[in-house]
This record gives structure tokens, sequence and C-alpha cells, in this order.
């Protein structure tokens, strides 16, 4: 009996320490304002990161690049019909293509990948002064910088965007170190960046620092707008949080479970099914483009 009153204990306990993680991550992902509208946004700019690829794959010829009176056509058309095979593929595999699910699959992988006490150590930084400036700030970065990174990507690995000739100037300026530097201060760059290797591999992992090179020069004068808004005390404290043990597990999880989470566990035949489908819709899309392309 006693013993099966120990075991009901230890039971009780783990539970209650599992509720209490989950109540405290929910706290921290409200009280970061959420990640519904940053998933939406870095979803989006990965999915315009291949329309690039794409538009650059359906055409022949030296003749197929943006000179080409079909381009633009063909470039709207990818664009569309790709966007909506992706949603068309997450409903199909149950998830909300808008993502209204992710804050609470969030806050159950914060739950499960951090104690109770470096929960709480989070939540202090974030409600601090130079946690609430980092939060400001992350928000007006992602008003432009996945954007930017889209662009360069399609510069450096596609050639189908260019520098303008001021922008060719920032891409060399010693000054693209510094803007850089700042840029890490943020999530968002450690997730794109890990998704940049996650799904391109070795190659987009060499050609990242050219890419994220280009992205700040399109974006140096916004990114240097942020910057004079960042008291350099608060940088001081915000450097010294992310060098801590909480600040560095906590961007790391970011920036691998942000792209991956899903909302709950799925059957991997039903996944590999849809995964299927999802191949075959598309391979019956690009022969349309490429038919469209050669008109």
């Amino acid at each position: 009996m006693r013993s099966l009153f120990a075991a009901l204990l230890i039971t009780w306990s783990i539970v209650a320490c599992a509720q209490d993680n989950l109540t405290l991550a929910r706290e921290l992902i409200d009280l970061k304002s959420g990640y519904v509208q940053k998933k939406r946004l870095l979803e989006d700019a990965r999915l315009q990161a291949y329309v690039p690829i794409l538009l650059k794959a359906v055409g022949r010829g030296q003749d197929w690049k943006p000179s080409h009176p079909n381009w633009k056509a063909v470039e709207s058309r990818i664009t569309g019909d790709w966007m909506q095979l992706n949603a068309d593929y997450l409903r199909s595999l149950g998830r909300d293509p808008a993502y209204g699910w992710f804050d609470t699959a969030l806050a159950r992988d914060y739950a499960q990948a951090f104690t109770a006490a470096e929960l709480r150590q989070l939540a202090g930084f974030y409600r601090s002064a130079a946690g609430r400036t980092l939060l400001d700030l992350e928000q007006k970065l992602l008003e432009f910088y996945p954007a930017s990174m889209v662009r360069a990507f399609a510069l450096a690995m596609v050639g189908t965007e260019t520098l303008s000739g001021r922008e060719s100037e920032l891409f060399n300026s010693p000054a693209s170190r510094i803007r850089r530097d700042f840029v890490r201060l943020f999530e968002t760059e450690a997730i794109i960046r890990e998704e940049s290797f996650r799904a391109g591999g070795a190659y987009a992992e060499a050609s990242y620092p050219t890419v994220q090179q280009g992205a700040i020069a399109i974006a140096a004068d916004r990114i240097d707008a942020l910057r004079e808004l960042l008291p350099p005390a608060q940088r001081t404290s915000i450097e010294e949080f992310l060098a801590s043990a909480p600040g560095r597990k906590e961007r790391a999880f970011l920036a691998r479970t942000t792209p991956v989470t899903l909302p709950a566990p799925e059957d991997p035949v039903m996944a590999m099914e849809k995964e299927a489908a999802f191949y075959a819709r598309l391979g019956e899309l690009t022969a349309q483009w490429r038919a469209l392309a050669a008109r």
C-alpha cells in the first residue's frame, strides 16, 4: 500500500510539474506578444524564396531572364499557384494555413524543453527594460528583414535580382559587419539562418554569408534606424542575456523548433501520402508553367 501511495505521489508530482511548465510557457509566449504573426511572416518569406528557383527552372535558353516578355506573367502565375498549393497541402494535413494553432503548439514545446526555473528566468529578462526594447525592435525588424533576405537570396543564388549602385556600395562597406552584428541580436535572424541550412543543406550554408550581406545592404537604412533606437546600456544587457545559459538555450531552441513545430502528432503514413500528392500536383503545375513560359 505504501509503495502504491508513493507511486501516486510521484505521478501527481510529474503531472503538476508539467502543468506548471505549460502555464509558464504560455505566459512567456504571451509576454512576447505571441508567435502567430511571426510564423506567418517567416513561412511567407520561405515560400517566396522558392519562387525565383521555380521561375528560373521553367524557362529555357539564355533569353529566359527578367527582360523576357513572358517573365512577369509566369512569375505571377507561379507565385499564386505555389502559395495555393502549400495552403492546400497544410489543409489536407488538418493544419490551419493561418497558423492560429502555433502559440499553443510552441508553448507545449517550450514546456518540454525548459525547466520551470529556466522559463521564469526568460520571462524575467523579457519583462526588463532591455527585454521589452528587444521585443519591440524585433517587431520592427520583421517588417522588412525577411523580405530583404528573400530578395538577397534571389540575387545571390538564382540571379533574378540585382543590387542598385548604392546597395552595391553598402554591400562592400566596412559598416556591413556592424549591421550584421546588430541583426544577430534578434531571434528572427537565427530562425531564418537555421531554416536555410535545414532546407538547403551544405550549399545554402556555404552561401548564407553572401546572402545575408546582400540583405543587410538592401535593408541598411532601416537597420541603422533600429540601431539608433537601442540604448548602449540596454544592448549590453541584451548581449549578456544572449551569452547566458538560458539565453543561448532559448535562441537555439527557437531556431531549431519554430520551422518544424506541429499542432499535434501526425500519422506518418497519411503524411507521406499527402506529401506524395503535393509533389504530384507540383509536377502538373510545373508543366503548365513551362508551357506558359514557352508561348
